[in-house]
């Protein structure tokens, strides 16, 4: 006999809580029926899941590494309610996104657009954290996907399925009349004059950029404007003296109309490299297949602009 998806959940409220008492509560069973239920579970595995040491209640080794599993077949179970809920409903369903600085600049309004016009109605959520708290956020699935920056995605993250978008071009930009403008070539030498506006950037592009510039281009100590809202950084260097480092693609509008100049500045393999990050573990979602579509649609549009 295997085991159901309601003992799973009842060991996932014991490892959790620590107690029977607290973990019968938390699922609304009486406390004979949650032992019971546990009790069942490592019968049908045929292993010992808890060590019971008085009031105390730990996880055995094996214990362990069956609430990992534990949670993803719950996870999955709960993630195929919700799609055949949303099917049986004519529901479009909730999409919950996380976005790096760059894709929330590029892909909020077609996102939001996208949804709003989608029929049936759909509910998207837009997160904005950093690369390590979105990542922590989507293994813990409250997060359904994300699009960041490839290399700010773990490597051998058996548990992630990365998959590269778009490579988009960086450069440095400033406002039309700065006098950096007047120089044939830019050296890094002569930004240190000014103030230097940007986002976060992944540890790997960090390495590339000292290993190329020197100590002095680490984002450390060379951005001295850091924000993850891109529009209001090239507002700002639109309006003043700074000059804005970063994936080129949100700045495109402004150097069109000639309100910002891209300064002569080599960072030609320092492309950003946008990636769709998904759980491996999930159930399939034809709703996030449509996000995902979408996206690689609005990148590769932008990408084309930007040739």
């Amino acid at each position: 006999m295997t085991a159901t998806i309601a003992q799973l959940r009842h060991f996932i409220a014991l490892a959790e809580s620590g107690s029977f008492t607290r973990g019968a509560d938390s699922t609304r069973r009486s406390q004979a029926a949650f032992s019971r239920s546990i009790a069942e579970l490592e019968g049908k595995l045929g292993v010992a899941l808890i060590e019971r040491a008085g009031h105390r209640n730990t996880l055995t080794p094996i214990g362990r590494t069956v609430l990992e599993h534990a949670r993803q077949v719950v996870a999955q179970a709960d993630e195929l309610h919700q799609v055949v809920q949303h099917h049986v409903n004519g529901d479009a369903g909730h999409v919950r996104l996380g976005l790096g600085p760059t894709p929330a600049a590029l892909l909020t309004r077609p996102l939001l657009d996208f949804a709003r016009r989608y029929p049936g109605g759909m509910k998207i959520r837009i997160a904005r954290a950093s690369s390590d708290q979105q990542i922590q956020a989507l293994r813990e699935r409250q997060l359904d996907a994300l699009v960041m920056d490839l290399r700010a995605v773990p490597h051998a993250s058996g548990d992630l399925v990365v998959e590269k978008l778009s490579e988009m071009p960086t450069g440095l930009v400033c406002r039309a009349g700065h006098p950096l403008c007047q120089l044939a070539t830019v050296a890094l030498s002569d930004l240190a004059a000014y103030p230097m506006a940007g986002t976060g950037v992944s540890h790997s592009v960090a390495r590339q950029a000292v290993e190329r510039f020197g100590a002095m281009a680490h984002p450390d100590s060379f951005i001295s404007l850091g924000s993850d809202d891109v529009p209001e950084l090239l507002a700002l260097t639109r309006d003043s003296d700074c000059v804005y480092v970063g994936i080129l693609a949100p700045a495109k509008p402004l150097l069109a109309s000639g309100a910002l100049v891209q300064l002569p500045f080599a960072l030609a393999g320092l492309e950003s490299h946008l990636a769709w990050v998904q759980r491996a573990a999930r159930a399939p979602n034809p709703v996030l297949d449509t996000i995902r579509a979408l996206v690689l649609r609005t990148l590769s549009q932008v990408a084309l602009v930007c040739a």
